[in-house]
């Protein structure tokens, strides 16, 4: 069925959508939300990180992804961050998903640990580091406002 918003086809777990309507939703949340200097907003993965991705939920058994928001910790180092600037930054962390029979997507394995202090394998894996802008954030252009 069409969107009465977009003219898209709606489907299940997303679908493409033109750079106008992307531009516009990135817009309405900088209007709405504000870009504060400190503030993460926008996350960065490659292609071979994507590729990565891909792969990870492959090898869960996993048909999709869940993206949750996390923030890294203002007083400790999480193992893998790649720049020190990313304490105290939001980020995304994807977790693998499957399709369970009434087409709920379930986590493949909890996304906070019993233990908030735990920082050691808990049975699963996800992914995070993507290049968090800020601190690098490049030559983004900025959004056509709504």
């Amino acid at each position: 069925m069409a969107s009465s918003t977009t003219g898209l086809t709606d489907t299940p777990g997303g679908a493409r959508v033109p750079a106008a309507v992307a531009q516009q939703l990135i817009g309405t949340y900088k209007n709405e939300e504000g870009w504060f200097p400190d503030k993460t907003r926008a996350v960065w993965f490659s292609l071979a990180s994507i590729i990565d991705i891909q792969a990870l939920i492959n090898e869960n058994g996993g048909d999709g992804a869940r993206i949750y928001f996390g923030k890294y910790p203002s007083d400790m180092d999480v193992p893998g961050t790649p720049d020190p600037l990313y304490k105290g930054k939001v980020t995304l962390v994807f977790i693998p998903t499957l399709t369970a029979a009434d087409g709920s997507h379930q986590d493949l394995f909890p996304p906070t640990a019993a233990s908030a202090t735990a920082l050691g394998d808990g049975g699963g894996s996800g992914y995070d580091h993507g290049g968090l802008c800020p601190p690098n954030c490049g030559q983004i252009p900025p959004p056509v406002n709504p």
